[in-house]
């Protein structure tokens, strides 16, 4: 029988994951009480566990292949400056345009739902980069990306990648989030919709730049807003209805430019 190494990989980063949230974090928290910028580092750490996975158990999952490689094919699409500043904005962009239209829909500015909070600012932009968008990336567009395109089309396989990639942070959705009561729903909802869109962005842009760093500069351009973000569930439900109404036009374009 063949080995289903995807499947191998998608049950073990969540495994891993799971108990370095439980027993690492969990440990440094409630036994340590860790001052928040430890336990954002502690975050850090755990948030690069898809990529400590793959390169250490890498016979387990790629065994007809070097990681070098492997790495070296993964950033080897041409880097351009335009397609690197569209990547950072799109979600940036989506996220200011999301909280502009909350501000405006409570009548408050838009500095009112920021807080910089006790950390300095270069040092919350440099954690933000080497979190999810530096640690996850080889991982799930790396890896996961090739193999769920060597089963499925570009809409379905790319659907599939999100889905992994959305319910990896389930744990973190009860620990690590302000929205426990009725809020949770749409909550849940809007990461559901948010990171399967993301997912399709990166997606079109590694078909045409095989880089990562276009999806590394994308992730960060979703996550450095949330470092300083307070704002209520309609946020979250205004970027909904955003993802849903923009990521349908790109796919759209996405089809017409491939055909020609």
């Amino acid at each position: 029988m063949k080995t289903n190494y995807l499947k191998k990989y998608i049950i073990s980063s969540y495994v891993l994951v799971w108990a370095l949230i439980i027993f690492v974090a969990g440990t440094a928290s409630l036994v340590f009480h860790a001052p928040p910028v430890i336990m954002w580092i502690v975050r850090n750490l755990i948030s690069w566990s898809p990529t400590y996975l793959l390169l250490i158990g890498w016979k387990h999952f790629r065994p007809n292949e070097t990681r070098i490689d492997f790495v070296k094919r993964c950033f080897s699409g041409k880097v351009k400056l335009f397609y690197l500043l569209f990547s950072f904005g799109i979600t940036f962009g989506i996220s200011m345009l999301s909280l502009f239209i909350f501000s405006m829909i409570e009548g408050k500015p838009m500095l009112s739902y920021i807080d910089w909070g006790t950390t300095a600012l270069p040092l919350s932009i440099f954690l933000s980069f080497t979190s999810g968008p530096t640690g996850e990336e080889l991982g799930w567009r790396g890896f996961m990306r090739e193999e769920f395109n060597k089963k499925h089309t570009f809409l379905k396989s790319s659907v599939y990648q999100g889905l992994v990639w959305c319910f990896w942070h389930t744990l973190l959705w009860a620990v690590d989030s302000d929205f426990t009561d009725w809020r949770a729903i749409p909550y849940i909802i809007s990461n559901i919709v948010v990171i399967t869109s993301m997912t399709i962005f990166m997606n079109i842009l590694l078909e045409r730049h095989n880089n990562l760093i276009y999806s590394v500069l994308l992730h960060f351009g979703f996550n450095i807003l949330y470092v300083f973000l307070d704002a209520d569930i309609l946020f979250f439900v205004i970027l909904t209805v955003l993802y849903l109404i923009i990521t349908p036009i790109a796919v759209l374009i996405r089809n017409k430019l491939v055909k020609e």
